[in-house]
């Protein structure tokens, strides 16, 4: 989507897609984008290969899915979806995610018993490229708002230079001068949170 924004995208715009101020300041700093396939391209490498685990897990506390999915669950499966949530809390230390649809009570409740299955280090996988989705989705939907508010002052702008137009006409002519973004850990306490994955599997 070719879209050109020429402004700086605003902190509040991105802290929409992902509660990590690491994110959120790195975008910034990288914007504006031309395109959004270039913003996407820039989030996917900042997030993937320089962002510190610390990060992804500010990112990954905005989400309560778990919460989510037992008030929408049948009663039967209430206990299992509360007892593996905090299982899985108490294991990873994080809170539960997924893009699966919250209205799917059993297939969230099967996927959060094999994920509790999982050590860190997979797991912590899982999720960052989890949220990484949610973090695309939601990068398009603000690309596409912005884009809608951009080609609405476009237009109103066209309309003041009509206007303008119709009024010069009733006027003298003037002239042209008068024309002016392995060592196997078994837990995040293994993990030094302020560096990525990657240097943490080289310490």
């Amino acid at each position: 989507m070719c879209w050109d924004l020429t402004g700086k995208l605003e902190e509040n715009e991105l802290f929409i897609c992902a509660s990590s101020f690491h994110f959120i300041h790195s975008m910034q700093e990288a914007s504006p984008f031309s395109f959004l396939e270039h913003a996407t391209s820039f989030a996917r490498e900042l997030w993937f290969n320089n962002s510190p685990i610390r990060s992804w897990l500010d990112a990954f506390s905005a989400h309560r899915h778990i919460g989510v999915a037992i008030g929408r669950a049948p009663t039967e499966l209430i206990s299992d979806l509360c007892q593996l949530g905090a299982k899985y809390r108490k294991k990873f230390g994080f809170e539960f995610f997924t893009t699966t649809n919250m209205r799917d009570s059993h297939r969230i409740l099967a996927e959060v018993k094999a994920r509790c299955e999982n050590n860190i280090l997979v797991e912590l996988d899982i999720a960052s490229k989890q949220e990484f989705i949610f973090i695309e989705r939601k990068l398009t939907k603000l690309w596409e708002r912005l884009s809608e508010v951009k080609l609405q002052e476009d237009t109103d702008d066209i309309g003041e230079i009509v206007q303008d137009s119709l009024e010069e006409e009733l006027l003298p002519s003037k002239s042209s001068d008068e024309i002016s973004s392995t060592g196997q850990k078994t837990c995040l306490r293994d993990y030094d949170l302020n560096k990525t994955p990657d240097e943490n599997e080289r310490l």
